[in-house]
């Protein structure tokens, strides 16, 4: 797995690319101190995961996940910042960015994360090999990504791809083993785990956020999935 690291601090910089440096079968490709210098890399270098602060000269961390994104929507985004500001983690979470540390990091916590972007990088490439890989089912997951914290349905689904409802779950089910609805609550709950690191959001704001408008319903939900309530969970990641 390719890892680029942004991060003005040359002790943090240095510390994460031998640490990361270190697990088996990733390598960091790039250590940069500033934004403009990391997406000039990037305009010519793919890279699986962005560690990247926020707070740089140049041209801040945001801004550059967004001129990234536009390009680029494979590359996993970590932002490891000093500033636990809720305007921050919003505009990150609205950019599609995978978590918002606060530095100083927990290094176990670093190392699950990027486990699971290994892990998922791994299983799309695997999917993109199958001969029955259908791009009907990848454009359904991209709208439901794109759309999750709106009232979404199947039938409104299957219109934007201009095919019939029980074609597109048909087909849904069969590729992914999941029905479509199944798929959006997981979607809507994976989103919801990064609004709860936010100290800032509430339930009630993170259930409405993510597209399930009742609290009680979102809490439980997410209980059964978890196996804790989503108070339960802030407490373990925060």
């Amino acid at each position: 797995m390719d890892i680029v690291i942004i991060d003005d601090e040359p002790k943090i910089r240095n510390g994460l690319r031998h640490f990361l440096d270190k697990q088996e079968g990733w390598s960091v490709t790039g250590a940069f101190e500033n934004a403009v210098d990391a997406l000039a890399f990037l305009s010519h270098h793919d890279a699986d995961a962005v560690i990247t602060d926020i707070k740089m000269p140049e041209m801040n961390g945001l801004d550059m996940i967004a001129r990234l994104k536009e390009r680029d929507t494979d590359t996993e985004i970590i932002i490891m910042s000093g500033y636990p500001d809720f305007r921050f983690a919003q505009q990150a979470i609205e950019l599609g960015v995978l978590r918002y540390l606060v530095k100083p990091a927990n290094p176990r916590e670093l190392l699950q994360i990027l486990k699971g972007v290994e892990e998922k990088h791994g299983r799309v490439v695997k999917k993109m090999a199958e001969p029955v890989y259908n791009l009907l089912v990848k454009k359904a997951a991209d709208y439901i990504e794109e759309n999750y914290g709106e009232k979404i349905s199947v039938k409104e689904i299957a219109e934007h791809l201009y095919v019939t409802p029980n074609y597109l779950s048909d087909l849904f089910k069969r590729h992914t083993g999941k029905n479509i609805s199944a798929y959006i609550t997981d979607v809507r709950l994976e989103k919801a785990k990064e609004y709860l690191t936010i100290p800032e959001c509430n339930v009630a704001f993170i259930s409405e956020r993510v597209g399930i408008g009742n609290s009680r319903y979102f809490s439980n939900l997410f209980k059964k999935k978890y196996g804790m309530t989503p108070s339960e969970y802030r407490n373990t990641s925060i």
